[in-house]
């Protein structure tokens, strides 16, 4: 939704003339519409609001690796909104569908820099696997730094997220297999082949 100037003004209390400094400052920047006018977003407004109140959001972050696991990611923002509901969070839901070896993606880019600006205080998952596959101490390192926390709802492992490594270890050796052997070898499908089969028969 975008607003007018006057509507912006009076949403955060101040006058017009204050927006048009603080635009020319570079502290809240208007989008213009094609005869000149100034419109503010209004996600922009609430995250300048928060800042100015010193009001930091809760992200509520849910993770799966595939499209066919739709299912269980809705059942993972259910589980979070509710833990955030429950403890009276100001949230915001942020999701991502890829791999948890894969750091660049659109959600995980997003909260990234939401952090960058200092604008969240905690993130909230169901699993400590849900944030990142590996190198998650080092995102704890980063959060702790910026004086954000990070709540895990479950701290035991499920099931689930085992079968959702061997994917991601899978993704991995056909990534390198390929470049090894071509990605039409036989030897590439007699490795990924005798890989499966260990897996299976370790299960």
């Amino acid at each position: 939704m975008k607003y007018s100037v006057n509507k912006a003004s009076e949403m955060l209390g101040v006058s017009i003339s204050t927006l048009r400094r603080w635009e020319e400052e570079g502290l809240l920047i208007a989008e213009r519409t094609p005869g000149g006018h100034r419109r503010y977003d209004s996600a922009k407004l609430t995250r300048f609001i928060n800042k100015k109140e010193n009001k930091r959001l809760t992200i509520a972050y849910a993770r799966v690796s595939s499209n066919d696991q739709k299912e269980d990611l809705n059942r993972q923002i259910q589980n979070v909104e509710t833990y955030c509901i429950a403890n009276g969070y100001q949230f915001k839901t942020i999701q991502d569908l890829g791999s948890g070896l894969n750091y660049n993606k659109k959600g995980l880019n997003e909260m990234i820099e939401l952090i960058c600006s200092n604008e969240v205080e905690r993130i909230v998952i169901n699993y400590k696997d849900r944030l990142m596959r590996f190198g998650y101490e080092l995102f704890e390192e980063f959060a702790r730094y910026h004086e954000v926390k990070i709540e895990i709802i479950n701290l035991t492992e499920d099931k689930t997220y085992e079968e959702e490594l061997v994917e991601d270890v899978l993704s991995i050796i056909t990534v390198f297999s390929s470049k090894l052997y071509g990605s039409r070898s036989q030897k590439k499908k007699e490795l990924i082949d005798t890989i499966k089969g260990i897996m299976k028969t370790n299960d």
